[in-house]
């Protein structure tokens, strides 16, 4: 399938990036960088702990995004891992992705120095050279987009993501996306309720792909999640781990939002 809409202009900006970044430091020197980094938090181990009463939060790290412009661009990822941690997270998540998210790798190394919890680095990963900056950085698992990728990358891009330690989390948006995924061996999938070709969020969408998972995938629940209602709904379909980013940001407590969402009293 052609990419369409905003997935189509990350993709440019995307390939620019990556060959920016190949002529400061060849592929070479960034895989054997990686490859020397020492091993992170166990992504998979984290993600398989969570149940009904044990829900596990993803609480991302996220300055803006392309649907709602600016949410907190002076938020310091350092204070907000070390409270990310101590509410309580399973994991943490950090865009990257420098454009419409106003991330940076500097912001994925320091959060990674500043807990011991599993990173997920959060980005639109075309390339192996990305999964090198991220293994480098101490990041714990990168996100694998299934309809950016042909199926092959995607195998290829999953494979080499556990070679070097790092579990993948594979995003799927159907029934469809979520057969090629499972047919390249993916553990851990992001059902995203958001449509990234044009930005519209339905949260019917990881409910209705959540009935059909075998038992041995490990199903998270993306976008638009802003209350423990909202979780309460993916915990009745079977859904014990969820990526919060927006409203976790915006909160005036953050701390406390987030044991709201786990429902620690």
């Amino acid at each position: 399938m052609a990419l369409e809409g905003f997935l189509k202009k990350i993709l440019e900006i995307k390939s620019m990036e990556v060959s920016k970044a190949k002529s400061r430091i060849p592929l070479n020197t960034i895989r054997r960088e990686a490859e020397d980094t020492n091993p992170a938090p166990d992504f998979l181990t984290a993600m398989e702990k969570s149940s009904p009463d044990d829900i596990g939060i993803i609480a991302e790290i996220k300055k803006a995004s392309p649907s709602r412009g600016d949410i907190r661009v002076d938020l310091d990822p350092v204070l907000f891992a070390k409270a990310y941690t101590r509410a309580g997270a399973r994991a943490i998540s950090v865009l990257t992705e420098a454009q419409y998210f106003k991330g940076s790798l500097k912001d994925l190394e320091a959060v990674c120095d500043h807990t011991d919890l599993p990173v997920l680095r959060k980005d639109f990963t075309i390339s192996s050279y990305q999964i090198y900056e991220a293994k480098k950085a101490g990041a714990s698992s990168i996100l694998l987009i299934t309809t950016m990728l042909s199926k092959d990358q995607l195998k290829d891009y999953i494979n080499l993501a556990r070679e070097l330690g790092m579990e993948p989390l594979i995003e799927i948006t159907s029934e469809k996306e979520f057969e090629i995924a499972y047919n390249c061996e993916a553990k851990v999938v992001d059902m995203n309720n958001r449509n990234l070709q044009t930005l519209e969020t339905d949260l019917t969408v990881s409910k209705r792909i959540a009935a059909i998972l075998p038992h041995d995938i490990i199903p998270v629940e993306a976008s638009g999640i802003s209350s423990f209602t909202d979780i309460q709904k993916g915990l009745s379909s079977n859904i014990f781990n969820f990526l919060v980013g927006e409203s976790i940001v915006r909160a005036w407590q953050t701390e406390s939002f987030i044991k709201e969402l786990r429902n620690i009293k």
